[in-house]
This record gives structure tokens, C-alpha cells and sequence, in this order.
């Protein structure tokens, strides 16, 4: 790892989840928040947002609010909010560069919690999604599936070795398990993206927004008026309240 941590990797026998052994290396894997290697992240976020969006407009319609936790940039939430719907930020190691004033205060419920590309971070995923669940009822993941057969570490990309940030990957089994130990039924596209909510959703339709062009279409039946207006309305009455000044001063 980094060039110069030797890894040990395990698997589970059970569910076929494979994790790294006490990466004691994630401090200095984490002196940047975001891996220099993910060249991929606007692309990403881009095609998670449409499919976000998809899901809200059909499975999911009865989402108000949401959290976006391990928001990095801000880039999804702020994305969201574009697209009409009510995202807040949470992140412990990224800093808030485009969603500021919408920050998550993780004391309240939200209905939905998104949690893209961070499964894989988690030393103790177990713990990890049991903080998401207990901010809302309804999770909706990204994270790249271990294909089958496993390949080897210098065979796969998504092992990342590199930026050191990447300890945990999972099968099928191993989210049915995690989805289990919430009460919470695993639905999946059977690749990267995943929901675990009481009941299941469209499979059929988790597959089609594998494309980023099929899931921008889709998009289309969730799309709502953009917040981004009133958002800059809000900022500026926080501003003036926080300074004194007169409303159009």
C-alpha cells in the first residue's frame, strides 16, 4: 500500500467479503481527502446524480430529505439540490467546498442517506451502515462488486493499492448480510449501485441506469425545480442576518 506498506488481504468464507488486515496505514493515506488517481470522480458523480434522481422520481418517491454521507466536495449535493431535491452534506474528512450552508446535522432523520464510493473505506463496515441507518430508513450505495471469480490483486483496478484508501470489498452475500443485521432487504444492479431499504426496489430498473445515458433519460421523471435560486436567497438572508445589514443593502 502507498508504496510501502505490505497488506494482508482475507476473505470471508461465508459471504466472500474480502478486507484488508489493520490498515494502519489510513491516516497517512487520508492527508488528502480525495485520491489523486480518481480521475473519474466528476464523470462518476455526473451519473450518480441522474440515477439518483431516476430512483427519486419512481422507487423512491417518497423521499423528502436526504443526506449524502462522505459528500467529499459537495459536488453531489449540490448537484441534487440543482435537480430540486433536498441533499445535505456530511463529511469527517473532506472539506465542504460546494455545498456550504448545507451541511447535515446528523442529530435529525433524513428519509434517505447516500453513501457513494465509501463502503470500500470503511475499517468496520458493520458499524459504518449502522450509523447510516440510524440516519434514515432507506440507504442508497455505490461500491464496485467483487467479480467472480476473485481476480488477483494486480488484476483489478478497483483494489486500488496505490492510494491506500480501499480495504474493504464486497459480494452480493456480504451486503444481503449487512442488509440483514438492519432488518433491511438488499436490492442491486449486480455491479455499483445498491439499495438497502424495508423493502426492494426495481432490480430490472438498478440495471438500466448502469449507462450514464439510459440513467440521464430516466432522470428526466425525477428532475424538480432547481433550488439553486432559493438556495442563494437563503445564503444571503444567513449573511445579512449575520452581519446586521438591511435586506438589499
Amino acid at each position: 500500500m502507498l508504496g510501502r506498506h505490505t497488506a494482508e488481504y482475507r476473505r470471508c468464507g461465508q459471504c466472500g467479503y474480502v478486507f484488508v488486515v489493520e490498515p494502519h496505514w489510513l491516516a497517512e493515506a487520508y492527508t488528502t481527502a480525495i485520491a489523486a488517481l480518481d480521475t473519474g470522480i466528476v464523470t462518476r458523480n455526473l451519473w450518480l446524480a441522474d440515477a439518483t434522481t431516476a430512483l427519486l422520481g419512481s422507487s423512491l418517491r417518497g423521499v423528502k430529505r436526504s443526506v449524502d454521507y462522505g459528500g467529499g466536495t459537495g459536488l453531489l449535493v449540490r448537484l441534487m439540490r440543482d435537480r430540486g431535491h433536498d441533499f445535505h452534506w456530511h463529511d469527517a474528512y473532506s472539506p465542504n467546498l460546494l455545498a456550504i450552508g448545507f451541511e447535515a446535522d446528523l442529530a435529525q432523520q433524513y428519509d434517505l442517506a447516500t453513501a457513494f464510493e465509501l463502503l470500500e473505506h470503511l475499517p468496520d463496515p458493520v458499524a459504518g451502515v449502522q450509523a447510516l441507518r440510524r440516519l434514515a430508513p432507506a440507504l442508497l450505495l455505490s461500491t464496485e462488486l467483487l467479480p467472480d471469480p476473485m481476480p488477483a490483486l494486480d488484476r483489478w483496478w478497483y483494489y486500488a493499492p496505490e492510494a491506500g484508501q480501499h480495504i474493504g470489498f464486497f459480494t452480493r452475500r456480504s451486503l444481503e448480510v449487512l442488509g440483514e443485521r438492519l432488518r433491511l432487504r438488499l436490492s442491486s444492479n449486480g455491479r455499483n449501485l445498491h439499495v438497502l431499504a424495508p423493502t426492494q426496489i426495481s432490480e430490472v430498473l438498478l440495471r438500466l441506469l448502469r449507462k450514464p445515458q439510459r440513467a440521464r433519460i430516466l432522470a428526466m421523471a425525477g428532475r424538480r425545480r432547481s433550488l439553486a435560486h432559493r438556495d442563494a436567497d437563503l445564503l444571503q438572508a444567513r449573511l445579512q442576518a449575520r452581519h446586521g445589514a438591511p435586506p438589499g443593502g
